[in-house]
């Protein structure tokens, strides 16, 4: 084999980055949580998630997941940030007690992902591509570009962190 070139560096991209707050049942969500980390189905260690985790599509049919997605399905509308067949791929809850993380990875395929905080927590979730963060407190939440690379850090405390993420893919 031989190679002429080989070039490995990075381009503009357009891509979605939003945040803000939402008013969220914290409560229900993470007895949900708790109730999916336990069923046969769940995720637990074996994804990007180093940590417990539901199915990926726990919340998929859940109504009160809906309630936080609608406003979110209208920003997207409002501001053309995906064609208009996209549709709910997946959705799940994590818990991450000591020691847990997440891995450095992106949701490719997914048009845009989200995730949902729950509970305050010192955890950060980076998104160091683009030099943005989501700090976790209740309700806050980032809406973004399924391609962006995003990870946190090993929790150091012995309080647990809850979380809500999701996929929406383009039919």
């Amino acid at each position: 084999m031989k190679v002429e070139r080989l070039i490995k560096s990075t381009m503009q991209r357009e891509y979605v980055f939003v945040t803000g707050n939402m008013d969220v049942s914290v409560k229900y969500f993470i007895d949900e949580i708790e109730k999916g980390i336990k069923a046969d189905d769940a995720e637990n260690y074996s994804t990007n998630l180093i940590s417990e985790m539901t199915s990926y599509e726990y919340f998929n049919q859940n109504k009160e997941f809906f309630k936080i997605l609608l406003p979110m399905f209208d920003l997207i509308d409002e501001h053309d940030l995906l064609p208009s067949n996209y549709f709910l791929h997946s959705s799940w809850g994590f818990k991450q007690g000591f020691s847990n993380f997440s891995k450095r990875h992106n949701h490719i395929p997914a048009g845009l992902s989200g995730a949902i905080a729950l509970n305050e927590h010192e955890q950060t979730l980076y998104f160091p591509e683009i030099g943005k963060e989501l700090k976790c407190e209740p309700g806050n939440f980032a809406l973004f570009s399924g391609f962006i690379k995003h990870y946190n850090k090993r929790n150091t405390s012995d309080d647990v962190r809850y979380g809500l993420s999701f996929n929406l893919m383009i039919k």
